[in-house]
């Protein structure tokens, strides 16, 4: 399994500002498009998406079932209202990053952790074998 360890959306995902207003001005096509997009973002590294080129926009329309005008719509909308943001030539849904950095972070602790019991162990068994050899 790739991306996030859960989607990142609340309980009431379905109706969201955002929701609301791809699926009135896309229509359902549009709402598959937004979820899509949430999920191609939690399966690229670092949660971002290159679209700076208009190939790259060519390849995201594709992606997520929509013609280019619409993706733009799309991309606009999520942006006007916040689930996406733009900058040095990539898209990226805040919502995302944060819960990759969330992940990742949480991960780190896990390895930490298993770092610090795995040497404390190793420090008991050289203090249990120093004080059985003496």
């Amino acid at each position: 399994m790739t991306g996030g360890a859960y989607f990142p959306a609340n309980a009431g995902f379905c109706d969201t500002t955002v929701a609301r207003q791809v699926t009135r001005r896309l229509g359902d096509a549009g709402f598959h498009a937004y979820v899509r997009l949430l999920c191609l973002l939690l399966n690229e590294g670092g949660g971002r998406l290159p679209l700076s080129l208009p190939e790259e926009w060519d390849d995201l329309a594709e992606r997520v079932g929509l013609d280019g005008d619409a993706t733009g719509e799309l991309v606009a909308l999520m942006q006007r209202y916040g689930a996406l943001a733009r900058g040095d030539g990539y898209v990226y849904a805040p919502l995302v990053s944060e819960s990759l950095a969330a992940r990742d972070e949480i991960s780190e602790k896990r390895r930490a952790a298993g770092r610090a019991s795995g040497e404390a162990r190793r420090r008991r068994k050289e203090a249990g074998g120093g004080a059985s050899g003496s």
